[in-house]
């Protein structure tokens, strides 16, 4: 592909993607701001459950699709065969998470004592959107190995449309206890309109389904043990990680408490333009370019534009925090103060996850297990030196979590830069 080229297909799914993160975000602000503070407690909640349990679904198997496939990234036999033998996995995966994640929300439904009818059948929406879900992410892995940048863009916005129209109608009808599930019934909704757009394009773009032989799942099932195992003890934590904050919260916390935390995650959506772009455009093709001068330019110079861009947005969070805020809503106005930390966290975590993946789509995934090491001592002398007493503590709890996971991973890249023979 020439330079023009590719200016023009960044510029396209950048322009799209944004698009998409824009409709995105403005939902969740739509959500945000009519939801009553109790309910939305409840939203966060549910939300942050459903993402826990993709995670747990995950647990570094979709690490393991760009090194299998590597260069034959041109043949689509070979990429779905692989695609289908990491996701049934995946699928057995998430009735383990079910397992794991369903008593936890039954506990807290009590302890705030949440248990209705329409919330538990909120609930139940949440597991039918997870099966869409993961579906979906099935179809986009595909499509995206196989180079099809385009139309997952196309695909994504037209979802984060649909799923702008399908709530809003929902926030349009008089606020009632089956608010919050009208919520997750937009989102079944969405998923299902996209698998359809997917599976259209699997037709037209005559992508069909495979079976591999035995001998060559089995191969496939030896390469995602090597690359998988070493990441399952930090993936378990990461996930919860990056859900800890909600669930000590829920635990220890306020319903209003939980409600504003949730709200403060709605602003960061912005954050995550820029690494949708990245994991569309840029890590497939960290993936495939040989070691050497050429792979050490590239690593170096997203890397530095990638903070550079991010250091921007803490920026505005940090001198223009009023303006952030009324994005929230009136009600969210206490918050201004904290805006910057929020900002903070989110970049420091993101640009964690920057980091790891630049290394686990070469199939450098040794020696995470480490690093919970480390990010759990920060967490103790945190703990034990300030404690968790009021929305400022938690948040800086978030601040020293993400900083801890900042630290590792960019040393971790650091010290794997010669062994991985890049040009210095």
């Amino acid at each position: 592909m020439n330079l023009l080229s590719r200016v023009r297909q960044i510029a396209m799914v950048s322009g799209v993607e944004s698009l998409g993160v824009v409709a995105a975000g403005i939902t969740g602000l739509l959500i945000v701001n009519v939801v009553p503070k109790d309910q939305y407690a409840i939203y966060t909640f549910l939300v942050t459950c459903m993402q826990l349990m993709l995670g747990i679904a995950d647990l570094g198997l979709s690490n393991c699709a760009l090194p299998i496939v590597g260069e034959r990234n041109k043949e689509p036999r070979w990429v779905v065969g692989v695609c289908k033998q990491i996701f049934h996995r995946r699928w057995l995966m998430l009735g383990a998470a079910f397992l794991i994640v369903g008593p936890y929300v039954a506990y807290s439904f009590s302890q705030h004592g949440w248990f209705s009818p329409a919330n538990v059948l909120a609930a139940v929406m949440v597991l039918v959107a997870l099966l869409v879900t993961l579906r979906n992410h099935y179809a986009n892995g595909v499509l995206l190995i196989l180079g099809h940048i385009a139309t997952i863009s196309k695909v994504g916005f037209a979802g984060a449309l649909v799923r702008f129209a399908f709530v809003g109608m929902v926030l349009l009808m008089p606020s009632s206890a089956l608010s919050i599930a009208g919520l997750f019934l937009a989102v079944i909704a969405t998923e299902a309109i996209v698998a359809v757009l997917y599976r259209k394009t699997f037709i037209r773009k005559d992508i069909q389904d495979q079976h591999l032989s035995v001998e060559q799942r089995r191969g496939i099932d030896s390469r995602i043990l090597k690359i998988a195992l070493p990441l399952v003890p930090s993936a378990i934590y990461f996930q919860v990680q990056g859900a800890v904050t909600i669930f000590l919260v829920s635990l220890f916390g306020t319903t209003e408490m939980l409600a504003e935390i949730g709200a403060f995650g709605r602003l960061a959506i912005v954050l995550t333009i820029v690494d949708r772009v990245a994991g569309i455009l840029l890590f497939p093709v960290i993936a495939r370019t040989p070691q050497g001068p050429k792979l050490a330019s590239l690593v170096m110079r997203v890397h530095f534009v990638y903070l550079f861009t991010m250091a921007i947005f803490l920026s505005t969070g940090w001198l223009f925090p009023e303006y952030w805020i009324l994005f929230l809503g009136e009600k969210y106005r206490s918050l201004t103060p904290y805006v910057w930390m929020m900002f903070l966290s989110s970049i420091l975590m993101n640009a964690a996850g920057f980091a790891f993946l630049t290394m686990s789509v070469r199939g450098l995934t040794a020696k995470q297990g480490v690093g919970i090491i480390f990010v759990v001592t920060a967490q103790l002398a945190y703990l034990a030196a300030v404690g968790i007493s009021d929305l400022r503590s938690v948040l800086l709890f978030g601040v020293v979590t993400c900083a801890a996971h900042f630290f590792y991973q960019y040393s971790l890249l650091c010290a794997r830069w010669k062994g991985l023979r890049f040009a210095v």
